[in-house]
């Protein structure tokens, strides 16, 4: 299984990473919207993309957006993961795309309670 780590923190990215790669994933990052986009185009076999809201460039919802829209037929599922816990903001990101949404700061076992949502695997 293989995760897109999308923020434009190195600290988070590294953070998400380290929990993902114990929970039996294969890690790949980018640092804004922009960055993951292009990823993605190129290479559209990840399981699960991992999106920060606030990014420079391209945010995380206009990300969401442009992933659903240029890339129908991507097989993959896109959770936001930010400090933003706007309810209006969660909703037009969902609307938007996004199957999920984790508040920052969360847990190893909030992570795996989504990934439990979202039916994906993992290791304990």
């Amino acid at each position: 299984m293989r995760v897109l780590i999308v923020d434009d923190s190195r600290a988070i990215r590294g953070h998400l990473s380290m929990m993902m790669r114990s929970l039996g994933w294969q890690t790949e990052e980018a640092d804004n919207g922009v960055n993951a986009l292009r990823r993605l185009r190129s290479d559209q076999d990840f399981d699960l993309t991992l999106m920060d809201v606030n990014m420079p460039e391209m945010d995380g919802v206009e990300c969401a957006m442009r992933v659903r829209k240029e890339l129908p037929d991507l097989d993959m599922k896109l959770m936001m993961v930010s400090t933003e816990s706007d309810f209006s903001l969660i909703a037009k990101v969902l609307s938007q795309g996004a199957d999920e949404f984790l508040i920052k700061p969360f847990t190893r076992g909030n992570m795996l309670g989504k990934l439990r949502l979202l039916e994906l695997p993992f290791i304990t």
